[in-house]
This record gives structure tokens, sequence and C-alpha cells, in this order.
């Protein structure tokens, strides 16, 4: 599957994922559904951030939309946070919806803005190929606690950084092989300045 393509169908999942949320009764629904959304929404952001922008910024250069797209997901990412940690209070309701209306603004600029110009720049592909390292590295976060990541890239985010690095394993393999890539200029870095 094409990058765009999994990322539209990511857009889809978390969408129906929302209204889910909405029509559940009862604390313990909303909140295995809600554990669903928020890692499926993490992991959406670390494939975007450290597979997809990257390429996106090589072809095309940092430009309004793409940094509007960063910012937003530092947004998204502090309201996946307040949501989570309102769980079971009164607020996680107002916090959801809002949330909901940020990913929906964000889902619709990049789809009818963004990615058309991202398809004419990167061609298929290299979409192709993204797509296959991206979908291989959502399953992976899949397995993860989504708080790890998010908290991660919060603390970056806060510390005002525009592009956010992944937290490092030492003992990871795929951390190992990044680092490589990297080094040898396979994958660009996607550091704050």
């Amino acid at each position: 599957m094409k990058a765009i393509e999994l990322l539209k169908s990511q857009h889809r999942d978390v969408a129906r994922l929302f209204k889910e949320i909405e029509s559940a009764e009862g604390v313990t629904e909303k909140r295995r559904l809600f554990f669903e959304l928020a890692s499926n929404l993490v992991g959406h952001d670390g494939i975007e951030r450290d597979i997809f922008y990257p390429a996106c910024e090589e072809a095309m250069g940092m430009n309004d939309l793409l940094g509007e797209a960063l910012v937003e997901h530092g947004m998204i990412e502090f309201g996946v946070y307040q949501a989570s940690e309102a769980l079971g209070d009164d607020d996680f309701d107002y916090k959801c919806k809002v949330l909901s209306e940020m990913v929906e603004h964000h889902v619709e600029e990049e789809e009818k803005e963004f990615f058309p110009k991202v398809e004419k720049a990167l061609g298929d592909e290299t979409l192709a190929m993204l797509g296959e390292e991206m979908a291989e590295a959502f399953e992976d976060s899949l397995l993860e606690d989504f708080r790890k990541p998010l908290y991660n890239n919060l603390q970056q985010v806060f510390a005002g950084a525009l592009k956010t690095e992944p937290a490092e394993d030492p003992d990871d393999e795929k951390t190992e092989t990044k680092r490589s890539k990297a080094g040898s200029g396979q994958r660009k870095s996607s550091k704050s300045a």
C-alpha cells in the first residue's frame, strides 16, 4: 500500500474510533476505545514524523503546509495527553471532542492540500516504498504503550521543537539500523533547529 493510501486509511480508522467513543456507554468501554484511539494516533504521528514528513521535506523543502502539519501534531499530542489524563472524569468527553475536532481539521488540510503536492513530488515508486516502511513501523508501535512516545514528543514540543526525535532504546536493533542509515545519509535527520 502506498504511503498516502495508508495514512488515509488510518484517518478513517481514527474517525470511526472517535464516533465509537462518543456513543459508548460506561467508563470501561470508553477507556478501552480511547486506548485503541490513542495508540493509533501516536503510532500514526510516529510514522509521519519519523518517515513520511522527512521524505516530504527532502523532496519539497520545508513549506507552510509541512510546518503547519508539524505544529498541529504537537497540539494533537497535547490533546491526547489531556484526554488520557481525564479518563473517568467528567471532563473526558469535552477533551475528547476537542481532540476530535483538532484531528478532523488536520486530516482535512492534509488530505485536500498537502497530499496532492506530495504525490507529485514523490511519485508512485517512492510512495510505495515509504508505505511498506510506514506500515511495518505502525504495526510495531501498536505493540507498545502509547504513553512513552507521547511523553517523549511532548517534552520536545514543550521545549520548542518543531520536529521531534524518537526516544532511542540502545538495545533496540531497529534503533541501531536507523542510526546507521542516518549516519550514511540514507535518511535525513529530523532534528529541530
